[in-house]
């Protein structure tokens, strides 16, 4: 019979000592999760700077409700993850079905349609069907999240509204918010990579695409560019799991000549424990907070 560990801790975090459990009522909660990983931040509005980041790698492989048995263990044995009095909770979950629908043709009521559609199958009744939309593009994400993840959360914080937002909303809006809107936009995960691009200030392609191998990886996106004509001299941003020694970075810049890594939102602030931060890493985190 498969066991949890009885512990689990951060494979990443940094933490300000000047953040005790007193000041939750005036800080806000990021929190984002995906089928493997699980990470949340701490944004204090009185010092209004983030003061804390924890990052999990949660093994999910073997059985598909790992992840909130995960969960359940790292809220048990939190310090302060389960107080229910946080000034705000934003939630984004990396969902593995989603599809973007202009908003001039959506109906609220066919949600359910247009992601069995983009799935080509129809999807488990376990996945709830939310909606959110992108105002300055005209489109609205529509994706799937299991019924018992986001029904926990709901129990854990019942004093909060929890409503969830894909973590490529949460990318495409710092985007925006960071005026970066323009050229392409890479975010990479363990075994995807999301490709999206902006053309004169507005959104005009967003896809998500799995691979095994580099190489795959690297096929994507140079066949995404070439549909799209795009030169590969224009700018290209990497976020998420990516480093300029991997393997796929090394490959991709044999073809991009002009990529540049992620900086933290321009928005926010950050406690000075943050400056050795992998920025790129955490930026659909961090860009969370302007959601709600």
């Amino acid at each position: 019979m498969e066991t949890l560990a009885i512990n689990i801790s951060p494979s990443f975090e940094i933490k300000d000592d000047r953040f005790n459990s007193n000041q939750i009522a005036e800080s806000h909660l990021l929190i984002e999760v995906s089928r493997d990983r699980f990470r949340f931040a701490v944004y204090h509005s009185e010092h209004d700077v983030i003061m804390w980041l924890e990052d999990y790698h949660v093994f999910s492989l073997l059985t598909e409700n790992q992840l909130l048995k995960s969960l359940k263990t790292i809220f048990q044995q939190h310090n302060f993850l389960s107080a229910n009095y946080w000034k705000t909770i934003r939630l984004t979950v990396n969902a593995n079905n989603f599809t973007l629908i202009p908003d001039e043709y959506y109906e609220a009521d066919e949600a359910t349609k247009y992601l069995n559609f983009a799935a080509g199958k129809n999807l488990s009744d376990r996945e709830q069907i939310f909606d959110f939309k992108h105002s300055r593009f005209g489109v609205v994400s529509v994706f799937g999240v299991q019924k018992e993840l986001i029904g926990w959360f709901r129990e854990m914080y019942p004093a909060r509204k929890i409503t969830p937002v894909p973590v490529l909303g949460s990318l495409i809006e710092g985007i925006v918010q960071d005026r970066n809107n323009n050229g392409l936009h890479l975010y990479f995960e363990d075994n995807h990579i999301s490709i999206i691009y902006f053309k004169d200030a507005k959104l005009h392609f967003c896809n998500r695409f799995h691979f095994r191998t580099s190489q795959d990886m690297v096929y994507h996106v140079l066949f995404v560019m070439n549909e799209l004509s795009l030169q590969t001299e224009m700018p290209v941003t990497f976020y998420g799991e990516i480093t300029s020694f991997s393997e796929g970075y090394i490959q991709l810049s044999e073809s991009l000549k002009n990529i540049k890594f992620a900086l933290n939102p321009i928005k926010l602030r950050f406690s000075q424990y943050f400056d050795d931060l992998p920025e790129h890493r955490y930026y659909t985190l961090f860009s969370s907070y302007h959601l709600y």
